[in-house]
């Protein structure tokens, strides 16, 4: 089970002092391994089934009958679709039109999360009991184990459209790493210095023959086998992937929130059009009209599909504009512009 609970404190988190989320450019583009689909029609709509996924961030399937009552054909919503090997495997690589598909899954009511898409870091200990416990390296998987767990966080982080990272140590991290001074924390020091939204730290620990105990961040209560790891890893992060990207749509009738985006740090033209185009990159804004500019500023009146907290998910998430403050009694959202 998951023992953080991530989001009590959300609002804090939205305002913490570090942007680190990463654009997806790939949003609606969907792999298909070949041996998942058994002809070119049922391959174009599992892709369409995973596409959902990642754009509401749910594997409720509640949004996949909302598609049927609305008699929704997926397949008119491809824009191209083709065969492509990746890594000595063959796929089928479907491609989704953004311009058709995003006006219909409004209707529904469908939550979407836009292209900015969280970094979640992992802190991983390995104790083997052959020899000193040590964290898991992106650039040095020492045994099937661990070459393991990365595939699996590979596989997770594409079909829920996230980034899903191990770090990767220099010389000074394995120094560091290798104190035994009890005020120093390993998973404080690897929030700080590398890029993430969230730390999920634990470790695995060889309790037995074939008998390993998963503590921290993810808890397995009782020992498993070494087989069992991927299944339990798997489930664990789907489950932490639905809390975290959750968006609740609003209830039938209710209308979305409205509030002014006031933006500073602008320096030139080019920065308004920059900030033009991050605005269009997110779901969460219905419509926007310009309320004020400056040399230095610019407002909008913004309509929200649904509530300023779903806003401020997808913003937390965004590159280039980062949230410095929300009024809640003149309903104003301060952002900086990052140059």
């Amino acid at each position: 089970m998951i023992n953080k609970f991530f989001f009590t404190f959300f609002i804090i988190f939205c305002f913490a002092d570090n942007v680190h989320a990463k654009e997806l450019p790939s949003l609606f583009t969907v792999n298909i391994a070949a041996d998942q689909y058994t002809n070119t029609n049922d391959g174009l709509n599992k892709a369409f089934n995973q596409l959902l996924k990642k754009l509401s961030g749910s594997r409720n399937k509640r949004y996949l009958w909302r598609v049927g009552d609305a008699k929704l054909n997926k397949i008119d919503f491809v824009s191209s679709y083709s065969i492509e090997t990746i890594d000595g495997n063959e796929y089928l690589s479907v491609e989704f039109n953004r311009a058709t598909l995003i006006p219909e899954l409004r209707k529904i009511n469908m939550p979407l999360i836009g292209f900015s898409r969280p970094v979640i870091l992992f802190l991983i200990k390995i104790d083997s009991g052959e020899g000193a416990p040590s964290f898991m390296d992106l650039n040095n998987p020492s045994d099937s184990l661990q070459t393991n767990i990365q595939t699996t966080l590979n596989e997770i982080a594409s079909d829920r459209g996230v980034y899903l990272e191990l770090p990767a140590f220099d010389l000074e991290d394995q120094n560091f790493l290798r104190q035994t001074n009890i005020l120093f924390s390993p998973a404080q020091y690897i929030q700080e210095k590398f890029y993430n939204d969230e730390l999920l730290s634990f470790q695995i620990s060889r309790v037995g023959i074939n008998q390993w105990l998963i503590n921290g961040d993810l808890n397995s209560q009782l020992s498993i086998q070494e087989d069992m790891i991927q299944d339990f890893f798997r489930e664990q992060i789907h489950l932490f992937l639905d809390s975290f990207l959750s968006v609740e749509p609003l209830e039938q009738g209710a209308v979305g929130d409205r509030l002014i985006l006031s933006i500073n740090g602008l320096e030139s033209f080019e920065d308004v059009q920059a900030v033009e185009l991050e605005l269009d990159k997110i779901f969460a804004i219905k419509s926007r009209d310009f309320h004020f500019f400056d040399r230095a500023n610019i407002e909008y009146q913004a309509q929200l599909f649904q509530t300023t907290d779903a806003l401020l998910k997808e913003l937390r998430g965004s590159t280039k504009l980062y949230v410095k403050e929300l009024t809640q009694d003149s309903a104003t959202l301060y952002l900086e512009y990052l140059n």
